[in-house]
Order: C-alpha cells, then structure tokens, then sequence
C-alpha cells in the first residue's frame, strides 16, 4: 500500500500547535477532569491571575477532601469597561425574566477600586408592559459573620474610606495606592528631577514623555484624577490635570501599559497604582542592581483604597465562589500579596511572581512585616479627607476627554506656544488664562452655571438625570442633553486653545 506522505505532512504540525497549551500552561497547574469550576472577571493581570489561581487550586484541596478548582478567568478590559459589560447583561437578562441562580455567566467580580464595586452593587431594573417593574442586584451580599469580618478586618476603615461594604456586597482583598512611576534615564536625559508630587507631570520639559490613560476606560486612572482634584482643590487640580495632559504621549486604555512604557523608555513618566509602579521597578534594574524605574506616592497627597472582590448574582458556582473570597481572606491568600516566592512548598507566598500588593488584614502587618518585601504600612500612611466631594468622580471622564482626549491636537499646540514664551513675557499670563478657563452649562430651568468651581456640580448631575427620566421624557426635555453637553464642552475647550495660539501669533 503507497502512503501518501504529502496528505499526513501536517500532522507534525498539528501536534504541535495543540500542545503549546499544555507545554506553556503555569507551572504546577494540574489538568484534572474532577476539578471543580470557578468563572471571575477581573481586571487583574496574568501575575495575579496565574498565583491565585495555583494558590486556591492547592487550599481547595487540603480543606475540601482533595478536590482541586479550575479558574476561568475573563479579562475584557478594565474595571470601567467590566462594569459597563455586567450592566449590559445585568439589564439583558432582567428583561427576559427574573435573575435565577446559575443563569448568568460569572461568579465573582475580582479586583478594581472600591468606586467601581459600589457601582456594580446599584440594581438594574426593567418596566413590563403593565407598569410593574422587575428588578435586580448585580452583585449580592455575603453574610459573614461580625466575627469573622472583625478576623480579617478589625477597624472598619483606613483614611477617608472603608476596607468592606457596610451591606456586605464587596469586600477588600488588598490595599492599593496612587502615585508617579518614573525612568531614571529619561529623566537625566530631559535634565528634569526625579518627581515628587502630581505637579512634576506637568513640567513643559516633558512635553510628549508622559504616560497618561483614559479614566473613562480605567477605574484606577480615574481614581488618581479624583485624588488630585480633592487633595489639590478643583481648580488646582484640574491646572495640573490640564498641564500633565498638555505633556501627554497619549491616553492609554488600560493603566498597566504605562509602567511597561515607562520601563522601555517610551515615556518618562505616569501615573499608575502603586504595585505596578514598585513591581516593574523590580522587573526591570540595571546588571549591578541598581535601579532604572522608580516610584513614588506624592505624601499627603494620596489616597489609599481598597481593592475589592464581589459575588456575583445568578452565577453558577455560589458555595465555591464564597470559598474563593474565604480564601483571598485567609492567610494563606493574604500572603500572596508581599511575600517573596515561597522558598518551599509549605510555605506561605506566591510560587512564581511576586506580586508587590498590599495586604488588607491588619494582622498581616503586626505578625509578618518582617517578611514583606515593601515595608510599607498603609494603616500608618492613610490621611482622613472630610471634605471629599462624591459629585466629582463622575465629572472626571467626560471633562478629560473633551479638555484634553478629543482636543488633544490644540491642547498640544496651546501648550508649547505658551512654554516657547518668557515667564516675565506680557502676553502669556492671558495665554494661560484662556488655556485654563472652565466652560459653563445651561441647565433645563434657563440657569447659566459654571464649572470653575464644584459649587453647580450636584446641580448638573440632577439635571442630566431629570433629561434622562420618564419625568423627563413626560416634560419633553432633551435626553441627551449630557451628551450634548459634552460636545459643546469639547468645542469650548478647542476655541479656547485655537485662541492661545492666535494670541501667541499676534503682531509676529
């Protein structure tokens, strides 16, 4: 019998493509078909994915007579963007009936800041055609018990915020700090310091050299924006806001792409959470040890918040999921966070990557500090803010893009003509005065109001949400008029630029 090599030739390579899984799956995991499945969407990156998973996959097992766990994680996009895809299917599924136990796609939400996690606890709501409505809770309360939540957490609170949700929809994982990743190069190079506060993103010699990412597509990003703008005042911190954009390389998506172009020289600097910034500084030092990337938390100016985890309702896997946050909780979990690699298999830590996070158990910090590879205690660091304005977050992502996203060209342009002149030059104090002015707003009862300051900011979130109600609807305003808003914010700002550079071309 003639064998037809040419028609079997692909086999080899068949072969191959089938086992890369298998040959680059992390080391250690087990392939077994009794395993029990777990689905999280996180926004969390492979680190944290691959030692997590590992970590439960062996607790699993010693605590629940040998029965290992196989983690499907779901990675769409940042925390904003999880948000808006669970809203999504939240509100799809509300429409074709009530939210049953096991009809929807995850499990767990795990990680992101505490804003985003209270957002996702808000309910979706559908009208049926006899005006009676169905509603549902996207995420679902956990009922630890007092005990056990004073265990894991003692004090209710650290700084400004707290460290689980009064109603028990989120609980905090870990704790994650804001400031300014940095390449030491680059910075000699540009002949600019080292930073040591949001204002060093906005010196003119790093036009083009700051990393910067997009707070409508980021929850972290946005929370550093919403710490500069309550720890600096809004008008001072949108100047710098405005600034450190002017200097923007672009505005990413995800805020883990800038301490990896910071790293690779691509920008100088930006703003990212903490352990970013302290874990590409250890991936990434010179061949005598010395470092290439650093980072620093601006002092006193900013904000320590939890990163959360939340059981998600109608997900298929209730019991294991609950296990999953027990676990993340425990010692064990806890661990994983600031403990070097595990020097044995017994031993507390991750088996892999260091992951550089903050602990979020007090105990952690009074037994094992000595076995942390950051000695930072961010109990210690956190500062009370009475004065936080809650109306400012959702100002943030529509005013930076039309500000400086969507304008980024005039923006540019407005900024280097006002740097190419003198400080003592006469026209540039009118220069930055229109590069810096604030548009206003006519709200539906004819009333002008301004946003140089925070005083209208409740003003206009109440009348996007009236224009946007079936009062509204009923009264025949406009319901996009937030989106309108928006655009003429965009123009206003790119007016304002095109006048700078006229200004600056005047009598030439």
């Amino acid at each position: 019998m003639r064998i037809d090599w040419l028609k079997w030739s692909f086999l080899p390579a068949l072969l191959i493509v089938l086992g890369v899984p298998f040959a680059f799956r992390p080391r250690g995991e087990r392939l077994d078909d009794a395993a029990l499945p777990l689905v999280i969407i996180t926004p969390h990156n492979e680190q944290i994915r691959t030692e997590f998973g590992l970590a439960f996959d062996r607790w699993h097992r010693a605590h629940f007579d040998g029965r290992g766990v196989i983690i499907d994680w779901r990675t769409p996009g940042g925390t904003a963007e999880i948000r808006r895809q669970l809203f999504a299917e939240y509100e799809a599924a509300i429409k074709r009936g009530p939210i049953a136990p096991g009809s929807m796609s995850y499990d767990l939400l795990f990680g992101g800041g505490s804003y985003e996690h209270a957002q996702v606890k808000r309910a979706v709501t559908h009208t049926l055609p006899d005006g009676t409505t169905r509603s549902a809770t996207i995420t679902i309360p956990v009922e630890f018990s007092a005990e056990q939540l004073h265990e894991w957490y003692g004090e209710n609170r650290i700084g400004r915020n707290v460290l689980y949700d009064a109603d028990l929809h989120w609980f905090g994982t870990a704790l994650s700090g804001f400031g300014i990743v940095y390449n030491i190069d680059a910075l000699r190079q540009l002949g600019v310091p080292e930073p040591q506060t949001w204002a060093d993103l906005a010196d003119p010699r790093l036009m083009g050299w700051v990393a910067l990412a997009d707070p409508g597509q980021s929850g972290s990003i946005a929370t550093v924006f919403d710490v500069i703008l309550q720890r600096l005042g809004w008008e001072q911190g949108w100047r710098t806001v405005r600034e450190a954009s002017a200097n923007a390389r672009y505005f990413a998506d995800s805020s883990s792409k800038i301490p990896i172009d910071v790293s690779l020289g691509e920008a100088a600097m930006g703003m990212c959470i903490d352990f970013y910034g302290r874990t590409q500084a250890q991936f990434i030092r010179n061949a005598d040890g010395s470092e290439r990337i650093g980072y620093v938390d601006p002092p006193r100016l900013s904000d320590i918040d939890p990163d959360p985890i939340s059981l998600l309702g109608g997900g298929p896997n209730r019991d294991l999921a609950i296990r999953f946050i027990e676990f993340c909780l425990s010692e064990e979990g806890q661990a994983l966070w600031q403990f070097p690699l595990a020097a044995s298999e017994g031993d507390l830590g991750p088996r892999q990557f260091e992951l550089r996070r903050l602990p979020i158990r007090r105990a952690m910090y009074e037994q094992h500090f000595d076995r942390f590879i950051d000695h930072v205690d961010p109990f210690a660091l956190a500062e009370p803010f009475d004065a936080w304005d809650s109306n400012v977050r959702g100002f943030i992502a529509p005013l930076l893009a039309a500000m400086a996203i969507d304008s980024q060209a005039e923006l540019r342009l407005a900024w280097r003509a006002i740097n190419d002149r003198p400080a003592d030059d006469p026209k540039r104090p009118e220069m930055l005065r229109l590069f810096h002015e604030m548009p206003t707003v006519v709200l539906t009862d004819g009333r002008e109001v301004s946003l140089a300051t925070t005083e209208h900011l409740a003003a206009i979130r109440a009348d996007w949400r009236l224009t946007q109600s079936a009062e509204g609807a009923a009264r025949g305003l406009d319901p996009l008029k937030a989106q309108r808003d928006r655009i003429r914010w965009a123009e206003f700002f790119r007016a304002r630029y095109c006048a700078v550079v006229e200004l600056d071309q005047s009598g030439r």
